[in-house]
């Protein structure tokens, strides 16, 4: 974060977002949602039902799914991957702390979607099979 301030200080470019470390575990094989839920309002409420009710959806279309809440990084599903909270919003440029934000981040590492409002399960669907190779 101290980064991105910086950069709006000085008055640099924006830099492009590369994998951070801990997502590497999924290249190639899975598309990552990182859900950023730390808004005041219902956005984050909103998202997580939506995320939920197509749950099988998700595992079908290879998406895994982590909140970002609290300065912690969380599962929507059972897998016990540990990731780094504060690494993923500097490294994927997500919003500041107490915004909502999502970041789709395809099989490739590149970021693939970005999103200030809630998205349904098709739409993100739709966002990764466009970058995956093979769907």
């Amino acid at each position: 974060m101290l980064r991105s301030i910086l950069h709006e200080i000085m008055g640099t470019g924006v830099r492009e977002a590369h994998t951070p470390r801990s997502l590497e575990q999924f290249l190639g094989e899975k598309n990552v949602l990182i859900v950023f839920a730390d808004a005041e309002d219902d956005r984050p409420i909103v998202q997580d039902e939506l995320l939920r009710k197509s749950q099988m959806r998700l595992i079908e279309d290879d998406i895994e799914v982590f909140t970002i809440a609290g300065g912690g990084a969380f599962s929507l599903f059972e897998g016990g991957q540990d990731l780094d909270a504060d690494e993923l919003r500097d490294e994927l440029q997500g919003p500041l702390s107490g915004e909502f934000g999502l970041v789709l981040v395809g099989t490739d590492g590149k970021v693939k979607m970005r999103s200030s409002e809630p998205m349904s399960v098709e739409e993100i669907s739709r966002a990764a099979d466009i970058s995956s190779p093979g769907h």
